[in-house]
């Protein structure tokens, strides 16, 4: 630009000379037509001299206003130059950036591999931390067929399988702390329940296996017991023991052991029966009318389809307004003798 600026520069002195020359040219024919040694050469003298000066003056304009087109064309025709370069080089910047953004994932994962390495190990240490094995697993077969990163993503998986093998001891040991504090509470229901959990987590673990046993040598032992204990309060016919002691001994029993135990559990029943009744009997006829209400509607609580207990709930209404009296005489079961043990 600089180059065309003195080539025009240059062209403009040479037209504004000549322009000058002609013009002065003209200036001195005018001159020479006044002398008189010219005066026979005054007219054309002095035409030729008006002529030159007109000459010159239109030779410096029309070279001034062809200098300033050409001017004005290079200026015009540098400026397209400039929206050519400045477009080229969009254009190259734009195919640079088609080229990137068609490249592939694999090839843009070559280009950060070393962050994305860095990034996936951070993701699988948080798994880790956080027990989720199988998401940490699946990030370490990645690293090993992605990356090639083999011997690191043996190390993790290593890591990964011995952590996750300590957390499961951990954790299984307090789940058997949970299970043999139920065992030892007869909590049955709830022992057996953590245990298919643990089954279903652990189906291969044998610890498992012992706690299932343990399950049942226990259910057996305190069941014993209470066959041991139901035969003795039997044997020297402690109704209230044996009734206790069945109450307890129900859900041990196989439909076909509680049908072995059916005569006897009726003969307990019975003499319990029969003992309230003569409690009832002997508070009636001593007038003790709210010792009477508390058996009879013991009675009828305990065995509402006994005839007795529809006799009794013939005559509650009436224990109830005997109850209210102020003169009546009102003592406890421990003020009497049981007449089934006098």
């Amino acid at each position: 630009m600089s180059g065309s600026s003195s080539r025009f520069a240059r062209l403009k002195a040479a037209a504004n000379t000549v322009g000058v020359l002609i013009i002065a040219t003209g200036v001195v024919m005018v001159v020479l037509s006044f002398l008189p040694e010219y005066a026979a050469r005054r007219v054309w003298l002095g035409t030729g001299g008006i002529l030159a000066v007109l000459c010159g003056a239109a030779w410096i304009i029309a070279a001034l206003l062809l200098i300033k087109i050409e001017s004005n064309t290079s200026r015009y025709y540098n400026q397209q130059l400039d929206h050519y370069d400045l477009a080229r080089q969009q254009c190259d910047a734009l195919a640079k950036l088609v080229d990137v953004s068609m490249l592939s994932d694999a090839a843009r994962s070559l280009a950060n591999r070393d962050r994305e390495c860095e990034a996936l190990r951070t993701a699988i240490r948080a798994d880790l931390r956080t027990e989720r094995w199988d998401a940490a697993l699946k990030l370490i077969d990645e690293m090993a067929i992605r990356f090639g990163y083999a011997e690191e993503a043996e190390g993790l998986r290593t890591e990964a399988t011995e952590a996750r093998a300590e957390a499961l001891r951990q954790k299984l040991t307090q789940a058997s702390a949970v299970v043999e504090r139920h065992l030892a509470e007869h909590n049955w229901e709830k022992a057996r329940k953590e245990i298919e959990r643990l089954e279903r987590a652990l189906p291969e673990e044998p610890r498992i296996a012992r706690l299932r046993q343990l399950y049942h040598e226990r259910f057996n032992e305190r069941k014993q017991e209470l066959l041991k204990a139901w035969n003795n309060a039997v044997s020297r016919n402690d109704v209230d023991a044996a009734i206790a002691t069945l109450q307890d001994l129900d859900s041990y029993l196989t439909r076909d052991e509680a049908r072995s135990l059916e005569e006897s559990a009726r003969h307990v029943f019975k003499t319990k029966l029969l003992q309230l009744g003569m409690q009832f009997q002997f508070a009636v006829t001593e007038k003790r009318w709210r010792d009477a209400l508390e058996v009879g509607l013991q009675i009828m609580e305990e065995f509402p389809n006994a005839r007795m207990s529809k006799e009794v709930g013939e005559a509650i209404d009436g224990l109830r307004a005997r109850a209210g009296l102020h003169d009546v005489e009102v003592t406890t079961a421990a003020d009497h003798t049981d007449p089934a043990s006098a």
